[in-house]
């Protein structure tokens, strides 16, 4: 997912301004149920201080130590942690999962613009997707640690990546297909080695048009996933950098200015919030032309279909991308709760999940036990 990197893109510019080298771990490869899966990443600085977080405290002390050896030597190095035994005295770190990881520790340099964050971050801002391949098990042509990162643009040419070497560009291709990290291995001159593909997207990026108070938590929220923000409104006097300071783009534009100045279709998702029948039929007459994916109006199924009636033969386009009322049904009442419905619903609808609990639904009387105690 899109939203793994924000973390790292945080970070970067940070690493800039203090110029020391960092360990950059990344998960390349699980078993059975992990906290975090193949892609996740996190930073280790040289004084124990971590950015990010792999194993939910479960590994992270004893990683640190690990961390420590590859500041030291300056080579990568992979580590395992399996936690699938009930017996966590091997590792004495009262290990609360039940899966395996496989972790790579990279040290990135300061003098080398710590590659390969560099490349992650620069295509983050370019917004560029593509394929980071990265030797786990190295050869003297593609030691342990040594990254490329692949745009998508190089990788669907055909043939694909003319200016990429073996053994990178079968793998990368399939990564990029099937939007899933990979860890392959493959025979170099004879030698077997191990690269581990994985998915490089730009933050999502989320569309909010409606800057009225109830539209400040959506953005909080919204920033708290890593997403990208951008708040528009036909009023001056709600486009205000005092009540919306995490938003990446704040804009004052009427309904029909808003494809002119604004690329619609780089938005993950779109929430109209404008509390104006009026007004949301105006914008949703320049939305209907994009191909915004998730499409989400706030109030009672009623009002959405007023809207798409609105847009006459042309509603067509859109109706199956429309989600009104927009979000789960998790019993929101405050404004913060309808914000963590409607980001909720539209993270579910990303991964094309419904939103159900993940166990199964408790005996009554337990409802009724816990209904007793929360009250």
């Amino acid at each position: 997912m899109s939203h793994k990197i924000k973390h790292l893109i945080d970070a970067y510019r940070r690493l800039n301004e203090q110029s020391a080298d960092v360990v950059l771990a990344t998960i390349v490869e699980t078993f059975g149920s992990t906290y975090q899966k193949a892609g996740a990443r996190m930073l280790i600085a040289r004084d124990g201080g971590m950015t990010g977080l792999l194993g939910g405290g479960c590994f992270e002390r004893d990683l640190m130590e690990q961390a420590l050896s590859v500041f030291e030597t300056g080579q990568a190095k992979t580590v395992f942690y399996d936690m699938r035994s009930p017996d966590d005295v091997i590792w004495g770190l009262g290990l609360g999962c039940n899966g395996a990881v496989r972790v790579l520790l990279q040290l990135l340099k300061a003098k080398d613009g710590f590659k390969p964050l560099n490349s992650i971050v620069d295509a983050a801002e370019a917004n560029l997707t593509g394929v980071l391949a990265t030797s786990v098990e190295g050869h003297p042509d593609f030691p342990a640690g040594h990254s490329l990162f692949l745009p998508s643009n190089a990788i669907v040419n055909d043939p694909p990546l003319t200016a990429a070497p073996f053994p990178y560009t079968g793998a990368a291709r399939q990564t990029l297909l099937q939007g899933r990290p990979r860890i392959e291995s493959q025979i170099v001159e004879g030698q077997a080695i191990k690269v581990f593909y994985d998915l490089i997207q730009p933050p999502s990026q989320l569309l909010v048009l409606g800057a009225g108070a109830d539209a400040i938590p959506v953005v909080h929220c919204a920033k708290a996933l890593g997403w990208c923000v951008t708040v528009a409104d036909h009023r001056p006097g709600h486009i205000k950098s005092e009540r919306f300071p995490q938003a990446d783009r704040l804009l004052h534009l009427m309904p029909q200015d808003l494809a002119e100045n604004v690329e619609l279709d780089q938005f993950s998702a779109m929430v109209l919030m404008t509390h104006s029948i009026e007004w949301d039929e105006r914008y949703l007459k320049v939305i209907e032309n994009s191909r915004i994916p998730f499409i989400g109006l706030l109030g009672p199924a009623q009002r959405k279909h007023r809207l798409l009636h609105s847009l006459g033969e042309s509603a067509a386009r859109i109706t199956d991308r429309v989600f009104g009322p927009v979000g789960l049904d998790i019993g929101a009442e405050t404004p913060e709760e309808i914000a963590l419905s409607i980001l909720a619903g539209i993270h579910a609808a990303m991964n094309g999940r419904d939103g159900r609990q993940l166990s199964p639904k408790p005996p009554s009387d337990l409802s009724e036990y816990i209904h007793e105690c929360v009250h």
